[in-house]
């Protein structure tokens, strides 16, 4: 093969201008989809930093289901001003249904389930029952 015709093979794609990531040839954007996702995360970010808005005026400027808004909520990945009135609406805490703004859970809940050791869990107060156990052939009768 010669290297002219090899140099063709690699003419036609295009590269993500964030990540290089090769994108196919026929693809319309200078951005691959992770990348276009993150620069739209970061516009909406900033925009509820500088601004004080609800999840409905988010997807309002930027033309986004309220879902996508509350899905990032949820996940803590965006909050909003600390206001003591300010809660997203139609999120709630999992656990005793209070509004929160971000997350799954209220504060209170949160702090009543890492209990006195500070971890998220459950306590056994019976330690024998909650002892592995293991099958052996030679005790079996």
């Amino acid at each position: 093969m010669s290297s002219s015709s090899s140099k063709g093979f690699f003419e036609n794609y295009k590269y993500c201008r964030d990540c290089k990531t090769l994108l196919p040839d026929g693809y319309e954007f200078e951005y691959c989809p992770q990348c276009i996702e993150q620069r739209l995360f970061r516009e909406v970010r900033d925009y509820i930093r500088k601004n004080n808005v609800n999840e409905y005026e988010v997807a309002e400027e930027f033309e986004l289901p309220v879902r996508r808004v509350k899905a990032w909520i949820r996940e803590g990945r965006i909050q909003y001003q600390e206001q003591s009135n300010k809660v997203t609406l139609g999120i709630h805490c999992a656990r005793c249904g209070e509004p929160i703004s971000i997350g799954t859970f209220c504060n209170n809940c949160m702090r009543f389930m890492k209990g006195p050791k500070g971890t998220i869990g459950f306590q056994v107060d019976d330690i024998e029952a909650s002892r592995m156990r293991f099958l052996d052939e030679s005790r079996k009768k």
